[in-house]
């Protein structure tokens, strides 16, 4: 920055250039006439001495005035300060206290003073360094008073100094709480099991169980102050002012405790779903998130309330079985949906989840049998064939009616106006086999069985999510039944379909109903080869060492909960950890099993099991994951083995605690 001049310095700059000149002029005159020259060069002095004196006399006068202007100056800025009617702080850079006036002493009184104390130990909670230099408005709590903090820097003798000017804002923030507490909010309540219950209940108890879920229900609605709606026979809207809400979270929904209670004769348990939106602007946006969240409460399986808050959701309850749908009506309506999709298209693509199962390559397989018997063209997207499902691939990749094709080859094509993508076995973008190609596609179809996650793929034309279901095979198989006339399915189709069963449900034990068993008798009647599939699960020699180093690997984190890891890297570690599982679930004491590991590449695989006694798919979705109640995944990126035990280590105890 350049350097003003003072008025002195520039008059006496001019000064000497007229008296260099002069000199110059007297010089001339010397060559000419010397005798006029001692003459001119008398008064040259003259004017020389009376120049020197004026200058000085002039800089001693403007030094005296501008001092006096400083002092006047630094007057009235003390006395601003100390006259201020705000409280003030005066800080150096390293945030200790210089001084403060007396309005300060209102605010914060303490005994000893608090000059020479640091900011950081008067007002915890902030980095008091770091903000001095970034930022110029701080808000603090100070007992029952908000304040809002200017701060101000003045450059000092030994660092910057910074005076912090205290506003009492309190009256707005009061304000803007209440507001905050009396926002209206929307909750939309449905029973998840309602027919089911109903239809498995005495006729003459129905009244009884009616009138004491309704009673419930209000009751609940009654303690914080809720206006309830009774919309339809299990569907219930509830207002209510949003500090309520706070009562509710703390207390675990105990409404979702209290309806499973009933017990009039009904042979279930009757489970509650809840759906509330804190987002919006208005109403009608916080409406619309309740509906949201409550879809993604029944998409998880129910009995569970979701909150959706800050952008995130909340999740409460989930701690119970899902329950067995038995009718088929939704498997026929979804059928012939799929089936008008399908036709619709000109070309069908089929994707599962990346690192491909049994369940997920069978499942695919299922609804590419369901293209052919519509006699509309498709391709299962698989990239590279993993050893989890090698043995069944190899039976279909050299047969001319199925086609195989890689993510990058459906990258190539120009078009996908008039074509469907179907993806089966997850509901999860990022989990797919080749996540980059949805955006191609308009038209969409999600078939999966896991509880839903907060990440889901948007924008589908259909969406057929049961957490019930044992598997997605299952789910195809029922499809398979109602989406042409004239069932078609040929007997390796069949045994494919059977081996995703058997693997989501361990050998018919896990996530087992009527249904699952309906549809394996459908495929065995269309020729499921149960010697094939024998086949198809077994495993090699290396894995069965490594399977058994996991169980010699294990450790108990608290009674009953048993975590091992394997130590050997593998790429069938998904399927090795998975049958670990297994095992240490099947061992005397253990209801809940975690099992960890690693592939070739890096990325760290875990696998849950629980007898019902642990939700494993809350504590797995923490890092991730998910799944179902009894049976759950995750895999880690970026992490080791040793990290990612103390991480799921963490998880479950923060689990437990909770």
């Amino acid at each position: 920055m350049k350097k003003q001049k003072t008025i002195i310095e520039i008059y006496r700059r001019n000064s000497w250039i007229y008296l260099v000149i002069l000199a110059m002029v007297i010089g001339l005159i010397f060559l000419g006439e010397p005798d006029y020259g001692f003459v001119a060069l008398g008064i040259f002095v003259i004017v020389l001495v009376y120049t020197i004196y004026f200058v000085m006399h002039s800089h001693n006068q403007w030094e005296r005035m501008v001092e006096d202007m400083r002092s006047q100056v630094e007057e009235g800025k003390v006395s601003s300060y100390l006259d201020m009617p705000l409280p003030i702080l005066l800080v150096d850079h390293e945030g200790s206290i210089l001084w403060h006036n007396s309005k300060f002493d209102a605010v914060y009184n303490r005994a000893g003073g608090i000059i020479g104390q640091s900011l950081d130990g008067l007002f915890p909670g902030r980095n008091w360094r770091t903000a001095l230099s970034e930022t110029n408005f701080y808000d603090q709590r100070l007992g029952d008073k908000n304040y809002r903090i200017f701060r101000s820097k003045a450059e000092g003798k030994t660092g910057d100094v910074y005076s912090l000017y205290w506003y009492d804002q309190s009256d707005y923030s009061d304000l803007k709480q209440q507001y905050m507490d009396e926002k209206p909010l929307v909750a939309y309540i449905q029973v998840d099991n309602y027919d089911e219950v109903m239809s498995n209940t005495p006729e003459d108890s129905i009244p009884f169980l009616i009138s004491e879920m309704n009673s419930v229900i209000k009751q609940w609605a009654s303690r914080h102050n809720g206006v309830l709606y009774w919309v339809d026979d299990e569907e219930y809207v509830m207002l209510m002012e949003n500090h309520y809400l706070e009562s509710m979270e703390l207390k675990k929904f105990t409404v979702l405790d209290d309806i499973r209670k009933i017990d009039e004769g009904n042979r279930f348990p009757m489970t509650l779903s809840i759906g509330i939106s804190v987002d919006g602007e208005d109403i009608n946006e916080r409406d619309t998130g309740s509906q949201k969240a409550l879809e993604l409460a029944l998409g998880r399986g129910g009995d569970q309330a979701v909150i959706r808050k800050g952008g995130s959701y909340e999740f409460f309850g989930g701690r119970s079985k899902n329950v067995e749908r038995k009718s088929r009506v939704k498997s026929r309506v979804v059928a012939q949906s799929l089936a008008s999709l399908i036709k619709e298209s000109d070309h069908v693509y089929i994707m599962g989840h990346h690192y491909p199962d049994m369940d997920s390559l069978a499942s695919a397989i299922g609804v590419y049998r369901c293209c052919l018997n519509l006699e509309v063209p498709a391709s299962i997207i698989l990239d590279e064939p993993t050893e989890a499902i090698t043995s069944l691939y190899d039976l279909f990749k050299d047969n001319k009616l199925y086609q195989f094709v890689a993510g990058k080859e459906v990258m190539g094509v120009r078009n996908h106006d008039k074509n469907l993508l179907i993806v089966v076995d997850t509901h999860r973008p990022n989990f797919t086999e080749a996540p980059e190609v949805i955006p191609l596609f308009t038209r969409r179809v999600v078939i999966d069985h896991h509880r839903r996650g907060t990440e889901m793929i948007e924008n589908t034309s259909l969406l057929y999510q049961e957490p019930y279901a044992s598997s997605v095979s299952e789910m195809i198989s029922e499809i398979l039944q109602y989406i042409t006339s004239d069932v078609h399915l040929e007997p390796l189709e069949a045994s494919a379909l059977l081996s995703g069963i058997i693997l989501d449900t361990k050998n018919f034990v896990f996530n087992t109903g009527v249904r699952t068993f309906d549809a394996a008798s459908f495929l065995r009647r269309y020729g499921a080869d149960t010697r094939l599939v024998r086949e198809l699960f077994k495993e090699d020699l290396v894995g069965s060492v490594i399977k058994s180093n996991i169980i010699t690997s294990v450790t108990m984190v608290t009674e009953g909960i048993a975590m091992a890891y394997s130590g050997e890297p593998s790429n069938n570690i998904k399927t090795i950890i998975s049958q670990g599982a297994d095992e240490l679930i099947d061992i005397k004491g253990i209801h809940t099993s975690f099992v960890l590991g690693e592939d070739e590449e890096g990325t760290v695989f875990i696998s849950a099991r629980s007898t019902g006694k642990t939700n494993v798919q809350v504590i797995l979705e923490k890092l991730g994951g998910g799944g179902h109640l009894e049976t759950a995944g995750a895999q880690l990126e970026n992490t080791n083995l040793e990290d990612a035990k103390t991480l799921l280590l963490n998880t479950i105890e923060e689990s437990l605690e909770e």
